[in-house]
């Protein structure tokens, strides 16, 4: 039996409510030859219940159970199954256009093109879905523009989803996703880079559903320096390949754009904590670690590169009435 030409991986986790409609929209592509993997990431809820009964005798989808480890392990989980030589990612509370898979896939081929991707669509609580607005119309790249737009955020994002991928990107390079926040950040620039070249859609095809606590929703200190950690890891792959000058101006850029969303980051958990001792600390360090990535002394490593230091976790101050005057009756106490 021949292999499928696209492999479709599916992560699912506390997903029941979204589920069905996530596995209807791809049961209905008009694109036919695919494969399905559903990554059983330990899900504690109904949620692979709910998608045996929306898939039923369809022979293209195949549940894998494993044990919770994370979105980026159930993505490298299912890379390392797919047959497929082109590769989508689907994240389980969203959903797609039934011609999501023919438009990339036929893009890829016409084009001879390593990576596709198309516009989105972003829904808020199931109700509000405005599209999101990107300036570059259907053209084909190299990767080399393709690759400093990504960067830069500029037109072009890192999300895993809204592409196909060349199966090959991956299983050739040894790339996988790090189990950390803001893996995609991390991976897709890599992939990227070792393409050949990128076709851009005009099509809205991907339905993002942005849920309360999404990662973007519920951000604190850990996730914040995984998204610093995500441009060590592009610095040091750019310097592992020689090619960080090519790409330096971009990555100043974004540096300076990301270092300034965090403080905004920082200073909500503080805010939240109630606790401010450590805030001017947290700041410095945010601008200090992008001033390192990019730093003509970075230091290149031969894995994934951590964060020389990490911001620190406000601790949240017990601010009741009952606290505040034993912690004034304390001071009168000492005077």
């Amino acid at each position: 039996m021949s292999a499928p030409k696209v492999s479709v991986i599916v992560p699912v986790y506390n997903v029941e409510k979204y589920i069905a409609r996530c596995i209807n929209s791809i049961k209905n592509q008009t694109f036919k030859d695919f494969e399905v993997l559903i990554i059983n990431d330990g899900t504690p809820d109904n949620s692979i219940e709910a998608a045996k009964n929306v898939i039923g005798d369809d022979k293209r989808f195949v549940i894998y159970d494993k044990e919770n480890g994370g979105l980026s392990d159930a993505r490298n989980y299912g890379l390392a199954r797919a047959k497929g030589e082109y590769v989508v990612f689907i994240d389980s509370d969203d959903f797609v256009d039934s011609d999501y898979i023919r438009i990339l896939y036929n893009e890829c081929i016409l084009e001879n093109a390593d990576i596709s991707c198309c516009r989105y669509t972003m829904y808020f609580c199931d109700h509000f879905n405005p599209p999101v607005p990107v300036g570059k119309k259907a053209c084909v790249l190299d990767s080399k523009e393709a690759l400093d737009m990504l960067i830069r955020d500029n037109n072009m994002q890192s999300f895993a989803w809204n592409k196909m991928y060349k199966r090959s990107l991956f299983s050739e390079t040894g790339i996988n996703y790090p189990v950390m926040y803001f893996e995609d950040v991390a991976t897709t620039p890599r992939v990227m880079f070792n393409a050949g070249k990128v076709a851009i859609s005009e099509k809205y095809l991907y339905s993002y559903v942005r849920r309360f606590g999404s990662i973007l929703s519920t951000m604190n200190v850990k996730k914040i320096n995984d998204y610093i950690r995500s441009y060590f890891i592009i610095r040091n792959y750019l310097e592992q390949k020689g090619a960080y000058n090519q790409f330096k101006d971009a990555l100043k850029a974004v540096s300076c754009k990301v270092s300034l969303i965090n403080v905004y980051s920082i200073l909500r958990e503080h805010i939240i904590a109630r606790n401010f001792d450590e805030a001017g600390e947290n700041l410095a360090l945010n601008f200090s670690l992008f001033k390192q990535v990019n730093s003509g002394s970075f230091t290149v490593t031969d894995g994934l590169p951590d964060l020389p230091r990490k911001l620190k976790q406000p601790q949240k101050k017990d601010c009741s009435p009952q606290t505040m005057e034993q912690n004034t009756s304390k001071a009168a106490d000492c005077t």
